[in-house]
């Protein structure tokens, strides 16, 4: 099996302001995800809660049911997707998790520092129950992206051997030049 990032350019202000949602709000958001986003939510079906119940608990801050973690992660992607804007992920698809050690090797060969697996473990920018397994979520900040950057500005990727690696590397960089020339952080989500 396979898995994928997905990246977002989104400002996390905003994200924050869950709790303070309106209704008509969620059901915007409800009304503009897609098919295969809505099926994501819903393993809370077993205690009667439809993805549009999930996604109206996470944003109108409403109590969340603790066993249902992975669906409240889909929810807040749902919510990136709709007020954020959805990066390329071409180069991060059809991968599974050794990836990023690979990645973080090739990376280190030319002297850059850095574990992609934190784009996907540092945790949610919002509260949320527990996620034991998928989705997983990380994110960064507006700082932690000009640094991060500014350590790939100066970084040779050309020396990058693995031409998927490069390419997957180019995506990342991509990924930091719209963040930085929009003012947003970057939330990814991997499953």
């Amino acid at each position: 099996m396979s898995y994928v990032v997905s990246p977002y350019a989104v400002d996390l202000e905003g994200l924050r302001l869950i709790g303070s949602y309106g209704q008509e709000f969620v059901d915007d958001i409800v009304r503009s995800a897609p098919a295969n986003v809505l099926e994501r939510l819903d393993e809370a079906e077993d205690v009667g809660l439809t993805p549009g119940d999930v996604i109206r608990q996470l944003l109108r801050g409403e109590p969340m049911h603790r066993d249902f973690g992975p669906s409240y992660g889909h929810a807040l992607e749902a919510l990136c997707r709709h007020s954020g804007t959805q990066l390329n992920n071409a180069h991060w698809a059809g991968m599974r998790f050794g990836y990023f050690a690979l990645v973080q090797n090739a990376l280190a060969e030319i002297g850059v520092d850095f574990d992609p697996s934190e784009l996907v473990l540092s945790g949610s920018p919002v509260n949320l129950p527990e996620i034991e397994d998928f989705p997983s979520i990380g994110y960064l900040d507006n700082r932690e992206i000009k640094s991060l950057a500014e350590i790939f500005a100066d970084a040779d990727l050309d020396r990058l051997a693995d031409d998927t690696v490069r390419a997957s590397v180019a995506d990342l960089v991509e990924w930091l030049r719209v963040c930085q020339d929009n003012g947003t952080g970057l939330v990814c989500f991997y499953y």
